[in-house]
């Protein structure tokens, strides 16, 4: 132990005022200088690029505590490879950062998400996940009080509010979680959005999963990303359900739905389709399952589905009950049996269809009317039932010679090529016609 004199005494004093004031006020000031440099803003924005893969530009940046970020207008911008040019897929007012441990809070305001269309939006966060493994981060956590979302088009712009998401960097699995609730014409929707990317399978799949929480059946125009669902079920459509999206590789993309789409417009989806027939009222049809996958030799379309069809008073067109009961075999009655090829319509008070599609292209169908009305009673009218189901399967190919008519001279066609019959043909349908269909299409 060696004496503690005056002289010692003044070298520790003097070690520690250097250490514990002059250092960290060196620090500070270098610190002061380096982020109020000209170059500062250019070197954070290229370092915020380099790690997310894209262009940022800021308005600024600042530093309000330790460990916490604030940014202010950050504009971000992709290489869209149609233009081969940079777009612009997200932007926002603010975006506060907080680090933590092996752990990243995002807190957005002003937050606007853009694509080109649906398709590239996926794709552009495909290609962010991509990179996350550089994230050094486990888990990055955002939330924004509003975000305005645009996929390309009017019909495709969405106010997402109470938006709450999480990235889990898992390095074959990561994963985006996103809460929202969807707003506007009367709702206040709570949804949620899963996004998997995995490294695991060969080739790499993506899966994507959106489906309602709670709250109010959302307007059918969600569904506009992937249809007009306007022009299919009528505007005033609604939807709640689960939709559940696939892809391996760069192949086309597979959906699996289940849910209930209410209040369609039997007449707009009849009649803009198929104006040779018609058919009046408001349905809900629930899905249990719906499958859509590529098929062997005819593409893309329906594998299978199963649902139930259930509407109030309506009408329906002598000509279409007509052909249910020629080409599908659907049972009339005796009264409806009797009106021969009159024309015109007929009034019923409630509809009710069951069906089963299978991936041969048979249907099963059954009655949906109820207790009260025998098991395989379709169409009711005041007093008595008017329509059956069939006592066997039916097929597609009847289908769609039902709702697209042939000529009595020509009763022997098997399908007819119409703009109308092509867009059946995205229901499953036996080998045998999917063959002599595709030949038909392939000669004309």
């Amino acid at each position: 132990m060696f004496p503690v004199t005056r002289p010692v005494r003044q070298g520790l004093a003097t070690l520690a005022l250097v250490v514990f004031t002059i250092l960290p006020t060196c620090y500070v000031a270098a610190t002061a200088w380096r982020i109020h440099r000209p170059g500062h803003l250019r070197d954070v924005e290229i370092e915020v690029g380099r790690q997310l893969g894209v262009q940022v530009t800021l308005e600024g940046v600042s530093y309000p505590r330790p460990g916490e970020v604030r940014y202010q207008g950050i504009v971000l911008r992709q290489e869209e490879p149609r233009s081969k040019g940079l777009k612009e897929i997200a932007r926002a007012r603010t975006v506060r950062l907080r680090r933590g441990n092996r752990e990243l809070s995002v807190e957005a305001e002003g937050l606007r998400l853009r694509g080109e269309s649906p398709k590239l939006a996926l794709a552009q966060v495909g290609a962010l996940l991509q990179r996350s493994a550089a994230i050094p981060f486990e888990r990055v956590s955002l939330t924004a009080p509003a975000c305005d979302l645009d996929l390309g088009s009017e019909r495709l712009r969405f106010d997402l509010h109470e938006v709450v998401g999480t990235f889990l960097a898992n390095p074959t699995t990561p994963t985006v979680i996103v809460s929202y609730r969807l707003t506007g014409d009367g709702i206040n929707t709570r949804c949620e959005l899963t996004l998997t990317r995995d490294r695991k399978a060969e080739p790499v799949k993506t899966t994507v999963v959106f489906k309602t929480m709670e709250g109010l059946p959302l307007p059918a125009r969600v569904l506009d990303v992937f249809f007009s669902s306007a022009d299919w079920l009528g505007s005033d459509a609604k939807f709640d359900g689960e939709l559940a999206l696939r892809q391996d590789g760069a192949k086309e993309w597979e959906a699996d739905f289940q849910g209930n789409l209410l209040d369609v417009d039997l007449s707009t989806l009849m009649g803009l389709r198929f104006p040779s027939h018609r058919l009046s009222g408001r349905a809900r049809i629930a899905i249990p399952w719906a499958r859509w996958a590529e098929r062997p030799g005819q593409g893309f379309g329906w594998v299978e589905a199963k649902g139930e069809l259930t509407a109030g008073q309506g009408t329906i067109g002598l000509e279409l009950l007509s052909a249910l009961g020629k080409e599908m075999k659907f049972r009339l009655s005796p009264k409806l049996a009797g009106l021969g090829s009159r024309r015109g319509d007929i009034a019923f008070q409630s509809l009710g269809l069951s069906f089963a599609i299978t991936a041969d292209g048979q249907i099963e169908f059954g009655g949906g009317l109820g207790n009260e009305f025998a098991p395989n009673a379709v169409i009711s009218g005041q007093t008595t039932t008017l329509v059956y189901a069939p006592a066997g399967a039916a097929n597609v190919r009847g289908l769609i010679k039902t709702l697209v008519p042939v000529a009595s001279t020509n009763s022997s066609v098997m399908i007819p090529l119409t703009p109308e019959s092509r867009l059946l043909l995205s229901l499953p349908v036996p080998p045998d016609l999917a063959a002599s269909t595709v030949r038909a299409i392939e000669g004309n």
